[in-house]
């Protein structure tokens, strides 16, 4: 092969390879799976990506044409393109691979097969507290949860509004939000734990969890389940996505359901019921005491993400 057609080749293929990322990031658009990859915030800017990729395609493909006619295409400052067939093969697979891996495979969000290599969190505010599934020699310790009194013990309201404040008192200020929303969903009848602020709900729960004791609360999630839990036992669980699913990490609570067992992993549910204290692994943990459980359409959006205005939401 010539020279010129040899850099004619190079231009060509890496026209091919910016084309076929541009048209990744619009199909994933237009389809509206760019969510199981990118978080909300960060979509603007991938979109804004494949119009650059696209352009860069172009100017790629004019030069790939000059080469094909002879006519010069670089000033000549810029290194040779290499004749080795071993090292144009591992540099344009490493593009070319998962180019191919994102064409061909179908556009799923993470699962429960996810959550059991990176653990599910059941502690929103205390992230070491995690749950994992490992092989073991000896056998993990049995899981209990508290019981719950046949009607839910919910502690007097408070008096004044500096008993609320007394009651979600916050020790440093990290736990100042935690603290107003704690006092905003002390006085709900039912907590509902809205997917835009689930993480910041689940926190405060967790951080001020004996104020919640007997109070109602729904939420909603895929289902998730450990070998080592018992027959009335699953968690309902989400995904948190910061940036992209490559920093997703599982969060979710502990269920308490006569029937939990007829309930498959992945299945999306909405959970209604009570918040209890329960233990899982020695560590101490809430649980929601289900009194209904409904199976749901997965969202269109599966992921929940961090709020940085979450009292906004509640307001």
């Amino acid at each position: 092969m010539s020279q010129a057609r040899l850099i004619s080749f190079h231009y060509f293929l890496r026209t091919v390879i910016l084309l076929g990322f541009s048209s990744y990031i619009v199909i994933l658009s237009k389809s509206d799976t760019l969510t199981y990859y990118i978080a909300p915030r960060m979509m603007i800017y991938v979109k804004v990506a494949s119009v650059i990729l696209y352009i860069i395609a172009c100017f790629q493909g004019y030069m790939a044409l000059r080469a094909y006619w002879g006519r010069p295409v670089t000033c000549e400052c810029e290194q040779p393109v290499s004749r080795s067939v071993l090292r144009n093969t591992l540099a344009y697979g490493l593009l070319i691979l998962p180019l191919l891996v994102g064409f061909v495979l179908p556009d799923t969000a993470l699962s429960s097969t996810m959550v059991a290599a990176k653990g599910m969190n059941l502690s929103a505010s205390k992230s070491s507290l995690t749950t994992t599934t490992t092989v073991t020699t000896t056998a993990p310790p049995a899981p209990t949860v508290a019981p719950a009194s046949s009607s839910p013990v919910v502690t007097a309201p408070p008096d004044t509004e500096a008993d609320l404040q007394q009651l979600f008192h916050a020790d440093n200020e990290w736990d100042e939000d935690f603290s107003k929303i704690g006092m905003i969903l002390y006085k709900k009848d039912t907590i509902v734990v809205k997917p835009e602020i689930y993480m910041e709900i689940l926190s405060t729960i967790d951080l001020f969890k004996a104020n919640f004791i007997g109070k109602k609360i729904e939420l909603t999630g895929f289902v998730y389940r450990e070998d080592n839990m018992t027959s009335n036992q699953f968690v309902v669980g989400r995904f948190a996505v910061s940036c992209c699913s490559a920093d997703a990490t599982p969060y979710g609570v502990m269920i308490d359901f006569p029937t939990a067992a007829t309930y498959p992993k992945d299945m999306w549910v909405k959970v209604t019921g009570t918040v209890q204290n329960g233990s899982y692994n020695g560590n101490d943990i809430f649980v929601i005491k289900a009194t209904q459980i409904d199976k749901i359409t997965a969202p269109s959006s599966p992921y929940v993400y961090p709020n940085f205005e979450p009292l906004k939401e509640l307001q």
